[in-house]
């Protein structure tokens, strides 16, 4: 029998349609027509809505069929197989009797969509399939899945999280075993000790380097002004090559040039402009970065107590306005 053969085959209507059972709750029988018919104008969305509400008044193996085809019909596969299953295990139910060939053969084209997904990894880790949660390991079962490549997740307290991209076979089985890896001690932690000790607050401000940030960058400016000086050097020797095969090969400045002539002297003013632009910059961005890796604060400083002699605190950075660049520094003492 043909689905839409067996959606007409549904329930009784004021329409003359054919009764294969007592009738039901009066209100549960009329959403299901009003289903049908919406499903005979396409509207399976709201068709699927209908018989959902007619599955809760009453739910009946007919209403849960209902509601599994009109699943299917909207790609719902997993939800669709699982519906599909309990309606036909009713088999006391003379409508599913009656209709079981054509659920049967729905059944089918439904598990032609679904594969099935066995996970194995660390216990307590949260299985995520394309970021929708599936269960907890140990899983009892495989999951039942759309079949595709999906993106499997495990995500546990304590772990680092692990997600990989699987392929799961239509009617097949996907085995994966992920095992998590151990966040370190202090990361995963809930922040209580060992042996009961109270709950560790936040870091002070002497367990961190309050000069790091400022040395890094000084030494990023360093190594900066460290390749221009390089550069600037490699452009004078290129333009002291172009100047000495101009002399071999030219006729000198205030005469008539070949067109390579005029070439090369344009070649060696170009390489000249930019070694000393690269030159300059390097001296400026080397000097400025030293001048903030030395200058930054250390840990011992700022770890002095309040008003403790010999505190220093220092601090440099960079700032550009028009017209150039500059370097302030501001401290206590």
């Amino acid at each position: 029998m043909s689905l839409a053969a067996l959606l007409v085959f549904a329930a009784v209507t004021a329409h003359g349609r054919p009764t294969l059972a007592a009738p039901e709750d009066a209100e549960a029988e009329a959403l299901i027509n009003r289903g049908i018919d919406l499903r005979e104008h396409g509207k399976d969305d709201e068709a699927l809505a209908v018989f959902k509400k007619a599955l809760a008044k009453s739910p009946s193996p007919r209403a849960r069929a209902q509601v599994a085809l009109a699943e299917q019909a909207l790609g719902i596969w997993v939800a669709a197989e699982n519906d599909l299953v309990l309606a036909l295990a009713a088999d006391s139910d003379a409508w599913i009797a009656k209709n079981r060939g054509a659920l049967e053969g729905a059944l089918a084209v439904v598990r032609r969509h679904i594969g099935s997904l066995e996970v194995r990894g660390t216990d307590g880790a949260e299985v995520m399939l394309d970021g929708v949660r599936l269960g907890v390991l140990p899983a009892g079962s495989a999951f039942r899945v759309e079949a595709g490549r999906r993106t499997l997740e495990l995500r546990a307290k304590g772990f680092h999280p692990s997600a990989r991209a699987i392929e799961v076979p239509a009617g097949g089985v996907a085995r994966e075993t992920v095992t998590l890896v151990a966040l370190p001690a202090e990361a995963a932690g809930d922040g209580a000790a060992s042996g009961g000790a109270s709950p560790r607050g936040p870091r002070s401000d002497s367990d961190r380097d309050p000069g790091r940030g400022q040395r890094v960058l000084g030494w990023a400016f360093a190594g900066t002004g460290g390749a221009l000086l390089v550069t600037g050097g490699v452009g004078m020797l290129i333009r002291k090559g172009i100047v000495d095969d101009y002399n071999d090969r030219c006729p000198g400045l205030g005469a008539a040039q070949p067109a390579d002539c005029d070439g090369k002297i344009d070649s060696a003013r170009t390489w000249l402009t930019v070694s000393i632009v690269s030159l300059i910059a390097g001296g400026v961005f080397t000097l400025g970065g030293i001048t903030l890796a030395v200058t930054a604060p250390r840990r011992d400083s700022s770890a002095s107590a309040p008003g403790a002699p010999g505190g220093v605190r220092v601090g440099c950075a960079p700032s550009w306005e028009r017209g150039g660049a500059s370097l302030g520094c501001s401290g206590t003492f």
